[in-house]
């Protein structure tokens, strides 16, 4: 499904200039810019003003984006501008991210470029409320920039307790910046069945490897999804979000039962990915690379089963971690645990509504409550 774009230019001082032409693009993904980018090659995409979706999804439609010049002011800019997006380019938030306001795309690259000599010019290739990521040319070939929110701000430090595992090298780390070296393989879009099952034994096998770490990541701000600070969380939500939903008051009645089970099931806490999908890494080498850890946190390790929709995935997970835990009996722990498990996600997508500007939010506003509705469903079945 492609998109159609309009392109809205901002000056530096964040006036607006006019607007672009619009045009089409073959991709659906309204944070994925080098299509864009190749259209127009002229602009630095700052952040998005308005979509109207496509009538079947995921996104395409119509898309609106803020942008900045990256060069002389182009022949075919209209000073004319939609008086809607015009508010909406105009309309300050607390939450803007330093990326999507004029001038920090091009600070986030200077930053970069003192870290490591560019052999180039930076190429943009994604922006949106969850990062932004630039590939940036180098003697050696390329490295990778990647800007992050706040509620990301732990992904550094986890990339550095994990090295050299086979994570993304961190060369340096600064704020809401990481600077990444590029990574082999190809990403893992499509995987096929065995090829899911190695990304999920090298997820296992680093979250094995931080057992007995929990305080050091803690202290390093790894967020905390332990049993308690979990149960606050979780707390919270419902009584904001679904106050009189009979199903959840009685899984939050559950809570301390399904934990001591888990406890009893001797499976420790440690860092868990927190979406292992296979487009949280590259495969094509040997082990794949896990990247992509904005989600994780400290808590059971088998958190990251609500993501894996194979049961025979999930039965291979639990022997793994069986056979890395002797003693241990991770079938009884998931089995309490599941509905938790996916209730969580609802947790971390209203996190991320709460921490982005209004406009981004069109990305995550459907996302909470079909957690909400398969956590009651997980409870009933377990």
């Amino acid at each position: 499904m492609p998109r159609d774009v309009t392109l809205v230019v901002a000056g530096p001082d964040g006036r607006l200039r006019g607007t672009l032409p619009s045009f089409a693009v073959g991709t659906p993904w309204w944070q994925d810019l080098e299509p864009v980018l190749a259209a127009r090659p002229d602009v630095v995409v700052l952040r998005l003003l308005r979509v109207e979706p496509a009538p079947e999804p995921p996104m395409g439609g119509r898309v609106a984006y803020l942008v900045e010049l990256a060069g002389v002011e182009p022949a075919d800019l209209d000073p004319a501008v939609e008086p809607d997006l015009a508010a909406r380019a105009e309309e300050d938030s607390r939450l803007r991210l330093p990326w999507a306001r004029p001038g920090g795309p091009a600070a986030d690259v200077a930053w970069a470029a003192r870290q490591v000599p560019l052999d180039g010019d930076a190429q943009q290739v994604r922006s949106w409320n969850l990062s932004s990521i630039w590939r940036l040319p180098v003697a050696r070939g390329e490295v990778w920039l990647k800007c992050v929110p706040p509620f990301f701000a732990h992904e550094g430090a986890v990339l550095r307790a994990l090295q050299p595992r086979p994570v993304p090298r961190l060369l340096a780390a600064e704020g809401h910046r990481l600077l990444l070296e590029a990574l082999p393989g190809v990403d893992g879009y499509g995987a096929s069945a065995a090829e899911h099952r190695a990304v999920l034994d090298v997820v296992v096998d680093l979250s094995a490897s931080t057992i007995g770490r929990v305080d050091e990541l803690l202290g390093a701000g790894v967020p905390d999804w332990r049993r308690d600070a979990f149960r606050a969380a979780a707390d919270a939500l419902v009584r904001r979000l679904a106050p009189d939903d009979d199903g959840l008051r009685r899984l939050l009645e559950s809570w301390d039962e399904r934990y001591d089970a888990v406890q009893q099931a001797g499976l420790p806490d440690g860092l868990f990915h927190g979406d292992p999908h296979p487009g949280n890494a590259r495969i094509g080498v040997v082990p794949p690379i896990v990247f992509d850890w904005g989600d994780s946190g400290i808590g059971s390790p088998l958190l990251d089963l609500a993501s894996v929709e194979d049961e025979a995935l999930v039965d291979h997970v639990l022997d793994r971690w069986r056979r890395l835990v002797p003693g241990s009996d991770p079938r009884r722990a998931w089995d309490a645990l599941r509905p938790l498990a996916v209730l969580r996600g609802a947790v971390v997508f209203q996190r991320f509504l709460d921490g982005i500007e209004p406009t981004e939010r069109v990305y995550h506003c459907d996302d909470v409550e079909p957690f909400l509705r398969r956590a009651v469903e997980a409870a009933g079945t377990s």
